[in-house]
Formats: C-alpha cells, structure tokens, sequence
C-alpha cells in the first residue's frame, strides 16, 4: 500500500486514504480466508469490485440495524410495509453471486496441491468428507461461513481504524 500511494500520488493530489484502507485491509482478510487478494489496487484502490462489496457490506450492516416494524408487530410481514425483506432478498442475491464466483475459481484453481491452507481450502476439503452422520458440507453452508467470517473480521477492523483515525 505504501509503494501504491508513493508511485500513484503526486504532493498536489489528495489521497482517499479510507478507499485505500478498505481495499487493503479487504485482501488481507481475503489472503487467510481465500489465499489470493480479491481486489485489484493497483491504480490507487479505485477498484470498481472493491468499491461494490464495501457497498454490499455496508448496506448488510444498515439494514440488519434498521427498525423494521414487522419484528414488533409479526402480522405485518407478508406486507413488508418498509421494504426491508426486498432489499434484503435483492442483497442477498448479490452477495450470493460474488462468493459463488470466488468458490467457482478456487475449485478451478488446484487449490488442492496449495502448499498453505487457507479457510476456503479447508471448507472446499471438508465438503468431500462426510461426518459421523452422514452428512457432508455444502456449498450454501460454505458460503455462510464465509460471509460470516469475513463480516466479523472486516467489521471489526473497520471499527478499530474508525477510532485510531477519529481520535488522531
């Protein structure tokens, strides 16, 4: 990042320093849980892909926060008054789209010859496998735990260089 911003910044020019946070803190996160960076910041962190799953990110985060009337009043629900379940379902589909790609190019990849694990690899090896009932891994329970851990990491990394640069 720090060669990134010496070679593609003059003294003149201002530096989104928050855009280029996000997309490295982003590919660090990636590289342990898919061994390969995600976003491409090689002109800056202008990233178009880096810039939509911010997006998508925040977005997931506004909507699981906002009040939404029908989980107070159940009867409501099936009328989706404030259009929470829409965008929901919308967001969804997005994020379903992006993580079926990344598993898509890592099972195309031979990820089983990798000679360092990351978390995709694993899950990728464990759905192969079944467990003491039977049951194996799926690509649906894959995906979750994927979103879910990177929401974890990236919300909290976000919450962390909020503060460090709020109380600077």
């Amino acid at each position: 990042m720090t060669s990134n911003l010496a070679s593609n910044y003059s003294d003149t020019k201002a530096v989104n320093l928050g855009q280029l946070l996000n997309v490295c803190t982003t590919n660090a996160l990636a590289r342990v849980m898919l061994g390969r960076r995600v976003f491409n910041d090689g002109n800056g962190g202008c990233d178009p892909k880096a810039d939509e799953f911010k997006e998508m990110v925040l977005e997931l985060m506004v909507l699981a926060g906002v009040f939404n009337i029908s989980d107070f009043i159940p009867s409501l629900e099936w009328l989706d008054l404030q259009g929470v379940q829409a965008k929901m379902k919308k967001l969804h589909k997005r994020f379903d789209a992006f993580l079926t790609n990344i598993i898509e190019e890592h099972e195309a990849s031979n990820y089983k010859n990798e000679k360092h694990k990351n978390l995709l690899s694993t899950l990728l090896s464990l759905k192969e496998e079944t467990d003491d009932d039977g049951n194996k891994l799926t690509d649906i329970e894959i995906k979750a735990l994927l979103l879910v851990s990177h929401l974890i990491f990236y919300n909290s990394t976000c919450t962390c260089m909020l503060a460090l640069f709020s109380n600077s």
